[in-house]
């Protein structure tokens, strides 16, 4: 498994965001109106904090890396759920709030973890990704799977507390002691407020030697 300090390396470091489409978290999405007023609520909750976040994450050089449903027709999983968050729809686009930007890595997902069936393993790999800061919805579903499969392959996880949500706010702190129980080696490190990752951040680079500038061939001193 990674190294404890290596959430601590923002550079070897990604925001995985999960299922932020409009379908999960406004009025009109299939799943947003199954969860209802109250759900759509804490949905909208966690989207200032996880835009800090974010925000903080391209500062810093973290990677940003979107994994959300993007159904078509035949989709397994819609065997289980009704038909939501289509390819090529409004449902499937990422909120506003925190819509992606130009560097940021968008992983088309089918079910509920993007590490079936996407290439995201050999995205992250290629980027020198080590620790993944898990954001988004749902705490005790998708979030859960991406977990343990990010787990399984010897990724650090941290979980960010404040940035994730759940149909119910206990399903919510379910998830959060299902990850502490399974997955987490160091709760105090691995459970986090985005804030506090800010932070987290900001001291890293802080204290990250300055980068060696070569001189010009021919200079003298």
């Amino acid at each position: 498994m990674s190294s404890p300090t290596q959430s601590l390396a923002p550079r070897s470091s990604a925001v995985v965001v999960i299922d932020l489409a409009n379908d999960f978290v406004f009025p009109g999405g299939v799943i947003a109106d199954a969860g209802g007023p109250d759900y759509q609520a804490r949905a909208q909750a966690i989207l200032p904090a996880l835009g800090r976040l974010l925000e903080a994450a391209r500062r810093h050089g973290v990677t940003v890396v979107y994994a959300t449903d993007a159904h078509k027709d035949g989709d397994l999983e819609l065997a289980k759920w009704p038909p939501h968050s289509m390819k090529g729809t409004w449902q499937a686009e990422i909120a506003p709030a925190v819509a992606p930007k130009p560097g940021d890595l968008v992983i088309e997902k089918q079910t509920y973890s993007p590490f079936v069936a996407t290439d995201i393993d050999a995205q992250l790999r290629a980027r020198g990704i080590k620790t993944l800061y898990v954001t988004g919805l749902h705490t005790d579903c998708c979030a859960r799977h991406t977990s343990g499969d990010a787990f399984q392959r010897g990724f650090d996880l941290v979980w960010v507390t404040d940035a994730l949500q759940a149909f119910t706010e206990e399903a919510h702190l379910q998830g959060l002691e299902y990850f502490k129980a399974w997955y987490a080696t160091d709760a105090t490190r691995q459970f986090r407020t985005a804030d506090e990752v800010v932070a987290d951040w900001e001291r890293a680079t802080a204290a990250a030697p300055a980068p060696v500038v070569p001189e010009p061939a021919g200079a003298t001193r």
